[in-house]
């Protein structure tokens, strides 16, 4: 069991705060509106001293629209090239105030190339703030929570940090904010402790802490959904006499924080793990460039944009995106239905930065969006732009169909008699092996040609694209092919598209 530590303290005193703060109504248009327009001016003004500052005029600059005539869009190689190569890691005034104590290295599943985001502490205190939105959600589903008394487990990354220069640090974002959590919080608030947190052997750790993390009053998880569906299976190979279900081992969870990937696979799962518990699951959507949205009422009603915390968006319309000057719009501007490139302002130094997502607004009064994809990861090799959002829905509709409970899977395009064919990996639980794979290529061809119309284009007749073939992997391959890589657990997720070299090494050798 487990003693009174401060965090409990802490909670005590600030859950009726925090539910006072959750009652109220949330802002209207107008207010969140000039909200953003007083982030982009705080923004400005902060960093016109600086060398880009300089360089575009920041003194000069009065608003939204002055800024947009002095900044160019630009991407993660535009600003090292121009900006971050030459004094890299010692960045002093160069795109904002100071020294950049910290880099938020990304997990570069996709290309193999990690980035290194600059991350002052003006942006870890936005990221905290922005975190109680999470918070204030929550209390606002289920105003009797205790949740704040109890600890947080934070199925994340390794929190060590690689020193590139005196007080220069690089490492996950989840090991940034472990270093900059106040002591008054209650360090000991979350779950794990560091000499299991900071285990790099992923094997290792996954079991140490499926065995350790029962009992020590958690009431709150976030993670990756692919990550905790692992974890939870680790757990329930440790009791096969005990019913799968999560109160077994957190009796007092009542928060799920889930972001990264589409729920949806995964949700039908997640729902019989909490089936005799009280719990609420809320989507957030955070990059190692910011904490954009979260989740704040029912599962269909999208992601609200976090406007007040550090935070400038523009939005450029997907479609308009490589042609030359797109337009740029503000929260003013955007509509719903159109998929949007996200481009981010923020205290960390990146301005007008490409973060190379497509968000979609289902609602512009409360300023609601769905994260639709990757644009690296958008499959249009044969011209058919088919999202990640919808790679996602197919394949959770289709598993939810066959009653299979998907653990991973991946999509390989690739060039066949001057055609293009979807090759498909699928893994699924232990229990699902012996689906019918030519079944599930056919149901997955026919629902991705009804989810989108340049799919169903260049399907037809065979014109373009040919028939998928559809692989089952071997239960645990994806986790092993990460771990292989060095990208088990944490931020680090499964690409949906795949390149033929990553399809190879994921392939079992023929028998």
């Amino acid at each position: 069991m487990f003693d009174f530590k401060i965090y409990m303290l802490v909670g005590k005193l600030a859950t009726p705060v925090v539910r006072c703060f959750a009652s109220r109504a949330p802002k209207p248009r107008t207010s969140t509106i000039e909200s953003q327009a007083k982030t982009l001016r705080q923004l400005v003004r902060t960093a016109r001293g600086t060398q880009f500052g300089r360089d575009h005029g920041f003194a000069k600059i009065r608003d939204v629209q002055d800024y947009q005539a002095s900044v160019p869009v630009r991407n993660y190689e535009d600003f090292q090239q121009q900006y971050w190569a030459s004094g890299f890691p010692v960045l002093d005034d160069v795109t904002w105030p100071g020294r950049i104590p910290y880099f938020a290295k990304t997990s570069g599943t996709t290309t193999g190339k990690s980035k290194f985001i600059p991350c002052t502490r003006a942006m870890v205190r936005a990221n905290n703030r922005a975190g109680t939105h999470v918070i204030m959600a929550h209390f606002h589903a289920m105003p009797k929570s205790r949740i704040l008394l109890g600890r947080y487990f934070m199925f994340a990354g390794s929190p060590n940090l690689e020193e590139l220069a005196p007080n220069v640090f690089a490492g996950e974002l989840s090991g940034i904010a472990a270093r900059e959590t106040p002591f008054w919080a209650g360090r000991d608030r979350y779950y794990p402790p560091a000499e299991l947190a900071v285990i790099t052997d992923w094997q290792e750790k996954l079991k140490l802490i499926s065995e350790d993390c029962v009992d020590k009053n958690i009431r709150a998880i976030s993670g990756l959904p692919s990550w905790l569906s692992i974890l939870f299976t680790r757990m329930a190979e440790r009791s096969p006499h005990e019913a799968t279900r999560l109160s077994n081992w957190f009796p007092d969870l009542q928060l799920i924080v889930h972001g990264g990937m589409s729920f949806e696979p995964y949700r039908d799962q997640f729902s019989s793990l909490t089936r005799d518990l009280e719990v609420d699951f809320r989507e957030v959507y955070v990059a190692s460039e910011g904490f954009f949205a979260v989740s704040d009422g029912a599962q269909d009603e999208g992601m609200r944009l976090i406007t007040d915390c550090g935070v400038f968006y523009e939005f450029i319309p997907l479609d308009r995106y490589q042609s030359d000057n797109p337009p740029r719009h503000w929260l003013a501007e955007v509509v719903t239905g159109v998929d949007y490139v996200l481009v981010v302002t923020t205290c960390a130094g990146l301005w007008s930065y490409v973060v190379g997502d497509i968000v979609r607004f289902v609602d512009v009064e409360n300023f609601r969006l769905r994260f639709a994809g990757r644009i690296s990861q958008t499959l249009s090799k044969f011209g058919e732009k088919v999202l990640n959002e919808e790679i996602e829905a197919v394949f959770a509709k289709v598993a939810q169909d066959h009653g299979l409970e998907l653990n991973d899977f991946a999509i390989c395009p690739q060039f066949e008699d001057n055609k293009g064919r979807y090759v498909l990996l699928i893994e699924t639980s232990a229990a699902n092996t012996s689906a019918n794979s030519v079944r599930l290529a056919a149901d997955i061809d026919l629902a991705l040609q009804a989810a989108n119309s340049g799919y169903a284009t260049r399907r037809l007749n065979d014109v373009a694209i040919l028939p998928p073939i559809l692989h089952m992997l071997p239960v645990g391959s994806f986790a092993a092919w990460m771990e292989s890589k060095g990208q088990a657990g944490g931020q680090h997720k499964v690409p949906r598209t795949i390149s033929e070299k990553q399809m190879r090494e994921l392939m079992p050798p023929p028998s």
